[in-house]
């Protein structure tokens, strides 16, 4: 995809974080944006300040989750606009605690959002990328959590590798059958959006192992200054972008990418010991070495 003008971008999650910032920037290379999420309150403010911007864009009410709305938002975006040329499952929850204190309900959340979304997405759309026979593109927010297992992060860990899995494997297939459609994976290290408030979206009736630390202020003001020193989205939004046009698989931002990922490859390569990291649940670290 070297000219984005009048295509159709598709972009779950899209209503605020790293999927309103994609937004905003696709727009300005005059893409037509259908924005799905799951609330409906941001999905109004997020196509309201688009609008306002001079994009063309509609918003649709979708839970990732289950595979019968995002199949819809499909086909909503067809009837809309005729065709879809990018699509970005972007959706993602996070959750800290100890992984053998972490309820069942803690585990289903996270990977109904962030494993099932994404195989949700590709299911309904990839289809139609292939039947169109345009080139196209499909982009999975995975994170630099995907090589690693952090302490305290393990669902989001274990979601977030299954994405980077599923966007090789998806590329392999694509490539080899050549259909004009490429793939990108994003893989963000700490990024300044509200992922760790994200409890507010849990399904009704979920049992969290606990939300004693949500309930102390400190913690809350000490977490909200930690993901709030991350990058903007809008440097991500626009590392996605330059990806979608040179047709690159990875999205990395950050001159520590390459030491980092050298300091978890290199004890793979010689069979030693993983790092130690872990965060405690207020986003702390408790020990890295």
């Amino acid at each position: 995809m070297r000219d984005l003008s009048g295509k159709v971008a598709v972009i779950t999650g899209g209503a605020s974080g790293i999927g309103l910032a994609m937004a905003e920037r696709f727009g300005r290379e005059g893409m037509k944006l259908v924005i799905a999420d799951i609330q409906p309150d941001a999905i109004d403010r997020a196509v309201a300040g688009l609008r306002a911007a001079g994009f063309e864009a509609v918003g649709v009410r979708t839970d990732v989750s289950r595979y019968a709305e995002v199949e819809a938002l499909a086909q909503f975006t067809l009837k809309t606009f005729g065709k879809v040329h990018l699509v970005v499952n972007n959706a993602g929850v996070s959750i800290t605690g100890p992984t053998w204190r972490m309820s069942l309900d803690d585990w289903r959340w996270v990977l109904d959002v962030n494993f099932w979304g994404v195989v949700h997405g590709v299911k309904a759309f990839t289809p139609i990328l292939i039947e169109q026979g345009e080139p196209a593109h499909v982009v999975n927010t995975a994170s630099l959590a995907s090589y690693v297992g952090i302490g305290h992060h393990s669902p989001y860990c274990a979601s977030k590798a299954a994405v980077l899995s599923i966007s090789q494997s998806l590329r392999s297939e694509l490539v080899a059958e050549l259909h004009p459609i490429g793939v990108s994976v994003v893989c963000p290290g700490m990024v300044a959006t509200e992922i760790h408030r994200s409890w507010r979206n849990r399904p009704e009736g979920d049992r969290p192992w606990s939300d004693r630390e949500w309930n102390d202020p400190e913690v809350r003001a000490h977490a909200n200054s930690v993901q709030g020193a991350g990058v903007s989205a809008d440097v991500i939004a626009e590392a996605t972008l330059q990806a979608i046009l040179e047709d690159r698989f990875y999205v990395f931002y950050g001159d520590f990418v390459e030491s980092y990922l050298a300091s978890l490859l290199t004890p793979i390569l010689k069979a030693g010991e993983p790092p130690v990291i872990t965060w405690g649940p207020d986003l702390r670290p408790a020990t890295s070495s």
